[in-house]
């Protein structure tokens, strides 16, 4: 075996000299072997020289060449290669190697510290053994998370877990102290950002596959949803470039985190609203049953809370349910939702909590469809609180009347975000109770999956007062969606204020004078379509 090291021997006088000594056959074994490493380093002229024995080695010779960058090398020399594309090694193969060798060596380690140094070589067993080495040095002689941590300046994962902790909880407070607190232990914002970015991995993939991580992991899994976690990631990736370009990276790295925060869309994922039932309240019930750290077990506790019914001993449920059938302001899909709105309307006084239950119950039995729509305006609804309430809702009277009969009910639906957009392109094919069938587009058949359709199936039973399953069907058009419908009115809109500005005596006298036109694009109808 002769091994050339091509980086320090260009010339082509050495490359001459190699080959003078390539005719003549080995001393003992069968072959010669020429390894040259890094190629891609000789001359031009080295290569034409090399080119002709490549061709045609004599039947003892094997030629190596070995190199990081191919594509520096000629193509006359590629075309007589057998190429072999070296990968690198994932991080837990790059673990199990290292293992091996120190059960051999007798040396004492963690498994997260080999997986840390698995990383930190990137795919590399030559660097991941100096790292090693390197390690055994500076933890004396035994290998330990903290040590190994320290050494690659890397972040420890519970300083993470403490962010993910505070970003499941939605309070922008909460999450910048939260940092401040895990500052003081990191080496730096980039690597809190790509270890922050990795944990999120590793939640997707645990609530793709359940079982899959230990117990902090499937807590943490449970509390958030899945969108949360994608949104999360999403952001992470786009703003460590920022990161990286932003002139100071602790508020770079605040900001990113706020628009996580700030970012969640209310109503479709849920976070701190009416809505925030969480995506997988069973799993993180039974989480929180089998213990774990003591802040995850609190944050898991809170979305089993807010999506748990309301106690039997409660007394006053009943009287607000029976309201929402003649309530003519939509209502939230939750009994417990409803006595807290009931409760406000009626309590003179908050410091009187007791006065609530018994005024709720006296006014309950009243027939009289107005009790006082205008403290039950949520706040984003507040520019529609001087809008005259919606009618109570008919029966269509034909077949012909339900399509208009399904649009003017989602309006007196509380739906939000993608349920409502669901909703609003689906025709109402039939109404056998308790199953409604709804006919949607193809397009629109990737929002659609169980959980937004039991979120619907919630907003009709509650104004119903009756129970209702929703099944859907799916054809290439669905027919005279709500939406189509609004669409078409639009444009029938939009047309009548075109027709009316080209008919106006002043603009027509504008145009005249000053040779000018009138911007389509910039016509905007008084009437609004919903």
């Amino acid at each position: 075996l002769i091994e050339v090291d091509a980086a320090s021997r260009t010339k082509v006088e050495d490359t001459r000299e190699l080959l003078d000594n390539v005719q003549y056959a080995p001393t003992r074994g069968r072959y010669k072997v020429y390894l040259i490493d890094e190629v891609h380093m000789l001359s031009a002229h080295s290569f034409n020289a090399l080119l002709k024995t490549l061709e045609e080695p004599p039947p003892h010779v094997k030629f190596l060449l070995a190199t990081t960058d191919p594509q520096k090398l000629p193509v006359t020399v590629l075309s007589r290669c057998l190429q072999f594309s070296l990968k690198a090694l994932p991080a837990e193969q790059i673990a199990g190697h290292l293992q091996a060798l120190l059960d051999k060596e007798m040396i004492r380690y963690e498994a997260p510290a080999l997986l840390a140094l698995g990383k930190a070589a990137q795919g590399s067993m030559r660097d991941a053994l100096s790292l090693t080495d390197q390690a055994i040095a500076f933890g004396s002689e035994q290998l330990s998370s903290e040590a190994v941590n320290a050494m690659l300046g890397t972040v420890d994962r519970n300083h993470v877990l403490t962010l993910l902790v505070a970003l499941a909880e939605q309070d922008p407070a909460g999450v910048l102290q939260a940092l401040a607190t895990v500052s003081e232990h990191c080496p730096g914002e980039l690597a809190l950002l790509d270890e922050l970015i990795s944990q999120l991995h590793q939640l997707a993939v645990c609530q793709a596959v359940p079982g899959s991580h230990d117990e902090t992991m499937t807590q943490l899994a449970a509390a958030l949803s899945a969108e949360q976690v994608q949104l999360y990631y999403d952001v992470a990736v786009r703003g460590r470039r920022d990161l990286q370009d932003a002139p100071d990276s602790r508020a770079a790295l605040e900001m990113l985190l706020l628009r996580m925060v700030l970012f969640t869309p209310k109503g479709v994922l849920p976070a701190g609203g009416e809505h925030a039932g969480a995506k997988k309240p069973e799993a993180a019930a039974s989480s929180a049953e089998a213990g774990g750290k003591p802040d995850l077990r609190a944050l898991l506790d809170r979305p089993a809370a807010a999506s748990a019914p309301p106690t039997p001993s409660a007394p006053a449920p009943e009287p607000p349910a029976a309201t929402l059938v003649t309530e003519p302001v939509p209502q939230v899909g939750t009994a417990s939702a409803a006595l807290s709105r009931a409760e406000a309307q009626v309590s003179p006084s908050p410091s009187n909590p007791q006065a609530a239950p018994e005024t709720v119950q006296a006014e309950a039995p009243e027939p009289e469809p107005e009790p006082m729509p205008e403290p039950v305006v949520e706040p984003q609804k507040q520019e529609a609180a001087d809008e005259p309430p919606l009618a109570p809702l008919s029966e269509p009277r034909s077949e012909s009347e339900v399509a208009t009969w399904w649009a003017a009910l989602l309006l007196r639906l509380d739906l939000d975000g993608t349920v409502r957009n669901i909703a609003r392109n689906a025709v109402l094919v039939s109404r056998e109770d308790p199953v409604w069938t709804l006919r949607i587009s193809t397009g629109h058949e990737v929002l659609v999956n169980r959980e937004r359709l039991d979120e619907l199936s919630g907003a009709l039973e509650n104004y119903f007062q009756r129970r209702i399953q929703i099944q859907v069907e799916y054809e290439r058009k669905a027919g005279d969606t709500p939406e189509a419908m609004a669409e078409a009115r639009r444009q029938e809109l939009l047309v009548d204020a075109s027709r009316t500005l080209h008919d106006d005596p002043v603009v027509q006298q504008l145009v005249s004078t000053f040779d000018g036109r009138l911007d389509e694009d910039s016509i905007m109808p008084k009437e609004t379509v919903e």
